[in-house]
């Protein structure tokens, strides 16, 4: 029986409304990753700034604050997207490994820009240096999200999953 016109831009509706707030939850963890990360760069950076005399403009430093800030915030930002924005919970480490592929190759461009950044602009303290890689960090979001949705967290890659009508 083929559908009347009237139910097919409803079901186009709940499909957009199903994804408006999937977006809207990734956006949230991703939002709140973007804040913890640039809080924990800032506190790393002026942890050696202060008390082992680092430049918050070298850029070995500024790479190192950035990765060890990445690690600890893909990690939180894998098992909140896993188990809030796409509801596959329990993880499988296969998605994780999916998920850190990606998060791996945002983080890539996310130093690329953030040094590119602190080039640009010769930053003397630690906030300033943490400021751009909070913006360096936010750039690589949109990757992300289209990776994590259409490849990591895909309905067909989750086989346990039971998808809602």
């Amino acid at each position: 029986m083929n559908p009347s016109p009237v139910s097919a831009p409803r079901k186009n509706t709940r499909l957009n409304r199903t994804e408006l707030l999937r977006i809207i939850r990734f956006g949230s963890v991703g939002a709140a990753g973007t804040i913890l990360n640039t809080l924990l760069v800032w506190f790393l950076l002026s942890f050696g700034y202060n008390h082992l005399g680092w430049h918050p403009a070298d850029h070995k430093v500024v790479t190192g604050a950035a990765t060890l800030s990445w690690v600890i915030v893909c990690g939180i930002n894998y098992l909140l997207n896993a188990f809030w924005t796409f509801h596959h919970w329990p993880p499988h480490w296969r998605q994780a490994l999916h998920y850190y592929s990606v998060a791996l190759f945002s983080f890539s461009i996310q130093i690329l820009i953030l040094n590119l950044l602190v080039y640009l602009i010769v930053t003397e303290r630690p906030l300033e240096t943490a400021l751009l890689n909070g913006v360096a960090v936010a750039t690589g979001a949109l990757i992300n999200y289209l990776a994590a949705s259409l490849w990591v967290f895909a309905p067909h890659r989750h086989p346990l999953r039971r998808h809602q009508p």
